[in-house]
């Protein structure tokens, strides 16, 4: 901001941008500092403005909201990641009650006694940054380990206009904010969403169900679940669904479901001498359909997009707006500073993209017009 604030001084571009003319004097970059740090502290004046852009983005027909990708990236946070304390966290077990409602329903189809379900704590040895406590600890495999913020990026097909972008602590698994955000999404944008791609980090069954409740058809990753022994040895049978059988590929023995399943939801196929055993989930439905999704033409097609847009969005923040570095500490800064550099990156995005459209360049158009309009409107309001 310092640099910005000096540029606007002595830059007859700046000036003219934002309509000050010279001998007028420019803000001093505090007024934003202090503006930044208690006017808008509590206030959602910066997630409203992204949600503005990318109003105007649905306007000139450049988002649909049709397909969506999804991915999230690392931020470095502004602490050191060898200042820290060890803390000792007691946590409850994240527990799947609508799957252990659908194995107690099984378990009563069998007529058995159902299983009881009850919380479950554990304790966690986590890193707290002494110098940004909000941040958290960062460490995945090939990657580097530190104290990061996390950012949950979602992006339009059409034209990869930024749809939402949620900050988190750097130790959140990637498949947590998910459904949450989409349910955000279509609900700020009132988006009737058709199709997702999403990296092998979003394996999960509660992703997996909450897209086919919406009937949005999914793609994700591959992942590899089990010892490879294993699947070498489920791989001998294959599954007939409407018998709900097993049947080994070179004698055709059948393994039949006899009505045993555990805690887990882990459903037991055996032969009549019961020497052969195959284990089946009960949400493993889920499983195949998603992994028709991903081999189907339609579904390759889908996945290949996914990093040339999303994983492309990342790269322009990282290299042309400075989003390698957290540049404020704590959270809900961060998750402001990240509305404004998307909102950025959508304007530049609207710009080029109405250019290619229009096929001139936009300098005397009405849109940039607007946008400079917009920019002035911010500025008065922030330096007020």
């Amino acid at each position: 901001m310092r640099q910005t604030c000096k540029k606007i001084k002595v830059d007859a571009e700046y000036r003219w941008f934002l309509g000050i003319p010279f001998g007028e004097d420019t803000p001093h970059f505090s007024t934003f500092s202090k503006n930044y740090e208690r006017r808008f502290k509590d206030s959602d004046i910066f997630e409203k403005i992204f949600i503005e852009i990318v109003n105007q983005a649905i306007k000139y027909k450049l988002v649909d909201g049709k397909i969506l990708y999804t991915d999230s990236t690392h931020k470095k946070a502004n602490a050191n990641k060898n200042k820290y304390d060890e803390e000792i966290v007691k946590v409850i077990k994240k527990r799947r009650r609508w799957l252990e409602e659908e194995i107690n329903e099984e378990r009563r189809n069998q007529d058995k006694k159902e299983f009881e379900y009850k919380d479950e704590y554990e304790e966690k040895h986590i890193k707290v940054s002494t110098t940004d406590k909000e941040s958290g600890y960062y460490h995945r495999d090939n990657k580097e380990k530190g104290f990061m913020y996390l950012d949950y990026r979602t992006v339009d097909h059409k034209a990869t206009i930024i749809l939402d972008a949620h900050m988190t602590e750097g130790n959140v698994h990637d498949s947590n904010p998910y459904n949450e955000r989409i349910e955000d999404i279509e609900k700020t944008f009132n988006f009737k969403i058709k199709k997702v791609a999403l990296d092998a980090g979003y394996d999960t069954l509660e992703i997996k169900k909450n897209l086919i409740e919406k009937g949005i058809f999914g793609v994700i990753g591959y992942r590899r679940y089990g010892s490879k022994e294993s699947r070498q040895e489920k791989n001998k049978y294959e599954y007939n669904k409407e018998l709900n059988i097993y049947v080994e590929k070179e004698t055709g023995e059948i393994l039949e479901y006899k009505g045993k399943i555990d805690r887990l939801g882990y459903m037991t196929y055996t032969n009549e001498s019961k020497t052969k055993i195959v284990r089946r989930h009960i949400c493993e439905w889920m499983n195949e359909q998603f992994r028709e999704n991903r081999i189907s033409e339609e579904g390759k097609e889908l996945y290949h997009y996914r990093k040339e847009k999303v994983e492309r969005s990342f790269a322009d923040s990282k290299q042309n707006h400075g989003y390698r570095y957290a540049m404020y500490r704590g959270l809900k800064k961060n998750q402001n500073y990240t509305w404004l550099i998307c909102a950025a990156q959508n304007m530049k995005n609207i710009s080029i993209k109405m250019e290619k459209v229009k096929g001139k360049p936009l300098t005397n158009t009405s849109i940039i017009n607007k946008f400079i309009k917009i920019i002035k409107i911010l500025f008065k309001i922030i330096f007020a």
